[in-house]
């Protein structure tokens, strides 16, 4: 019985279950899943619906995006059970899954369309304003591993951006958008079918404009002098897409720039160090992806397909240091000299790979994935130019770049997956994907379900995965230089890492009780191995501090979540509660709330007008057993409440308009200091510890308004 027959049984009126209904004999397969559920592709590469998806699975539609003022990613994965969304000292949004942290966002896997987006270097997730919500007709994401059809990343989680095609606008809008801190923005979207001659094309293209004074984002690692409520951003994007026939081309160039306010400010020539155009990053990206759907008649098709990205990331910053005093012999003159100095980095990679894959539908029961890849990533550049101490010329050489020129680092991968629907109450699923990488060999990542419905309105899901993320090029292939001490000047990087590993079982039960009615329950465990952390030793050949492969993270948790809809208010409440262990120290993951609850209360008094009211309740985040020389504490719980006002009754429905107000009750809070900067301290000459290097944290954003209108054409 195929799955859309599975979906027709859970949500028919009480009774016997409905007969089966094979979709392939159906005019319009995806409309009846449409009418039934949300159809999602993040879970196996092809369309099927959310709930019978081989993973724990929530999607937002374009129209709740809006609805709930979400401007960006980190405001939708902020707003799910078991997400926590921080800050980089970089200013950089981090989303951590189910208490797996990093620094970087390379432990969960962001897709554009289906296809992996991140840069060669570090493998981040842009999930700030880097990439606008505009041109998004859905949000598709999975907590828990899937590795096994997508490598690498694809670690703790998966988020799927899906864009508008012709079938969901036949035309376009265009949008405008001001807010607080200098807020203004502009966009543009067109997706619509064009004829020429006999050929039918699908044309999309999306223009997005973004400028941004500032937002809050503050340290001050000495509790002195800082910029307040500075920082400022840019953000441009073009994106550009045609279909005809079996071809789909698509074309993205994106630039975004934000500061890097991380520096101690003692004395106003350091605060005048932090105006934006001398301190900053960029990212810069070019993206090219094809692929062509060659049908193999009702059983499948074969798609190749292949992908070319650039990725430069340039910035700079100054630093200043304590000034030195000198005093002449002879004439006893004082002559007191300025350190401190300007660094300029240069960061250049590019990405590129083909795949061939199949699906393919012999019968109604049954449904198969099968594919081969190579990917290649290419370091062009990546090297700190350091002009110490207001030098005309940079230190040389270098004392971080990488160690050859156009450094390689390739995979080559294939994987298979099948689905057997047993009957109309079980449904198997089973697949693995092997990796080949040109550091660490072979990795394997298998996957396996199963989904059962025991009684009408029930779904059941019992799910394993093993998945992993391959060391970056940063942690690879930089080589740092050393201080007078013979001090690693950075981290080092480590030609002999190993991927991490992370081994997860998890459950999710799904009831409705009533139409208007959704309880789910989920449970979660899992071991991460061989996690890549920065260490401090004496290797001949990396040094005193280097990243090395260590211990591993058990980790356990669960969700409640119960959606109410009666009528035309709609209630979601959900907690979260996570158990996540280091294994070397024994310690409490660092900075990963133990609890969490989100709400949300939704109102449509009358057809087309939409009012949510959100909460985020985060609590205490763990740190003091981290810091035994800093003395910080734990991070203190706060309360985020936002609300949101959409509306599309303006024009006939030409005219949409949206207000969203984040952090509502402008409450003051932080975000913690990474962990690695979590227990540095300050010294006095004879080395004694004279107190922590960062007492103060990340002040994060206070309320902020946004008001948006859309035109349709």
């Amino acid at each position: 019985m195929p799955p859309a027959a599975l979906l027709l049984a859970l949500s028919s009126a009480p009774g016997r279950a409905a007969p089966p209904v094979d979709p392939f004999e159906e005019a319009d397969e995806s409309a009846l899943f449409r009418a039934e559920e949300r159809v999602v592709t993040v879970a196996s590469r092809y369309a099927q619906a959310a709930e019978l998806a081989p993973g724990i699975v929530t999607v937002l539609t374009d129209r709740e995006l809006r609805g709930r003022g979400h401007r960006t990613l980190s405001d939708v994965l902020r707003s799910l059970p078991g997400v926590y969304v921080t800050v980089a000292q970089e200013s950089r949004s981090l989303a951590w899954f189910r208490g797996v942290i990093s620094p970087d966002n390379n432990k969960f896997l962001l897709l554009i369309d289906g296809v992996p987006w991140y840069d060669g270097i570090y493998t981040h997730a842009w999930i700030d304003e880097y990439l606008p919500l505009v041109d998004v007709k859905q949000v598709e994401i999975i907590k828990g591993p899937g590795s096994a059809v997508y490598g690498t990343n694809a670690f703790a989680g998966v988020v799927n951006v899906v864009t508008y095609r012709a079938d969901d606008l036949q035309g376009g809008f265009a949008r405008v958008e001001v807010g607080d801190d200098g807020r203004r923005g502009a966009s543009a979207v067109l997706a619509e079918e064009v004829q020429l001659g006999d050929q039918t094309v699908e044309v999309r293209a999306t223009v997005r404009a973004l400028d941004l004074d500032g937002d809050g984002m503050d340290l001050t690692p000495r509790g002195d002098r800082n910029v307040s409520g500075m920082n400022p951003r840019r953000a441009l994007l073009g994106r550009f897409g045609l279909t005809a026939g079996g071809l789909d081309v698509s074309v993205a160039v994106v630039d975004y720039k934000h500061t890097y306010f991380v520096q101690p400010q003692d004395d106003p020539l350091k605060v005048l160090f932090q105006q934006d155009e001398a301190f900053w990053l960029a990212y810069r990206d070019r993206f090219v992806h094809a692929k062509y759907d060659i049908p193999l008649g009702k059983i499948g098709r074969l798609t190749p397909s292949a992908f070319w990205q650039t990725h430069d990331d340039p910035g700079q910053y100054a630093f200043m240091g304590d000034p030195e005093t000198s005093v002449d012999p002879t004439t006893g003159e004082a002559t007191t000299r300025f350190t401190g100095g300007l660094v300029e980095t240069e960061k250049h990679s590019s990405r590129m790979g083909g795949s061939l894959e199949a699906e393919l539908r012999p019968t109604a029961q049954h449904a198969s994935i099968a594919g081969l890849g190579a990917e290649l990533i290419q370091i062009h550049n990546l090297v700190d130019n350091a002009f110490y101490d207001f030098a005309s010329e940079a230190q040389s050489p270098p004392d971080f770049e990488i160690r050859a020129d156009n450094a390689r680092i390739s995979n080559l991968y294939g994987f298979a997956q099948h689905t057997w629907t047993t009957g109309w109450f079980a449904e198997l699923t089973a697949g693995a994907r092997v990796d080949l990488h040109s550091y660490f060999g072979a990795f394997v990542s298998p996957r396996a379900g199963v989904l059962l419905l025991p009684a009408e309105g029930v779904v059941l899901k019992l799910l394993y995965g093993r998945a992993f993320r391959a060391p970056t090029a940063r942690e690879l292939l930089v080589t740092v230089g050393r201080d007078e001490a013979g001090e690693n000047r950075f981290v080092a990087g480590n030609p002999a890492l190993r991927p991490e590993a992370i081994d997860t079982l998890e459950g999710e039960l799904t009831v409705k009780p009533a139409r208007w009615a959704t309880l789910r329950g989920a449970a979660y465990g899992s071991f991460l191995n061989d996690q890549i952390n920065s260490v401090r030793g004496d290797d001949p050949q990396l040094g005193t501090d280097f990243y090395e492969n260590g211990g591993g993270t058990t980790i356990l948790g669960g969700e409640l979540q119960g959606v109410i809809t009666p009528g035309r208010w709609e209630l979601d409440l959900a907690w979260t509660g996570t158990r996540a262990v280091d294994g070397p120290t024994g310690f409490a993951q660092y900075g990963f709330p133990a609890h969490m609850v989100n709400g949300r209360l939704g109102l449509e008094p009358v057809d087309g007008l939409r009012l949510n009211l959100l909460a985020d309740v985060v609590g205490a985040r763990p740190r003091a057993e981290w810091t035994p020389d800093s003395g910080r504490p734990d991070g203190p719980a706060y309360t985020l409440l936002h609300a949101a006002v959409a509306t599309d009754l303006l024009a006939g429905g030409r005219l949409r308009a949206d207000l969203s107000v984040r952090n509502l009750l402008d409450t003051a809070y932080e975000d913690l200091v990474y962990q690695d900067a979590a227990n540095a301290v300050n010294t006095d000459d004879a080395g004694v510890i004279t107190g922590p290097r960062y007492p103060a944290d990340i002040a994060a954003a206070g309320r902020s308004v946004v008001v948006g209108v859309e035109l349709a054409f």
